[in-house]
């Protein structure tokens, strides 16, 4: 995660907390599925970030 934002980075971290702190083997597993979908939407923001870039610099497309 690099250039994720501020809110990406304290989700993630927060529920990689609670996972943690959990021994409910249900939620202990629902935090970690969630964890994971934290981080396919910081990569998928990351990468739509990286499109917008992109077209604005294509003069091309202007």
């Amino acid at each position: 995660m690099d250039n994720v934002d501020e809110t990406g980075i304290w989700l993630s971290n927060q529920v990689k907390k609670l996972s943690e702190q959990q021994t409910a083997y249900e939620n202990r597993a629902f935090l970690v599925a969630m964890q994971k979908v934290v981080e396919e939407q910081n990569k998928r923001t990351e990468q739509l970030k990286g499109e917008v870039d992109g077209r604005l610099w294509n003069h091309e497309q202007w």
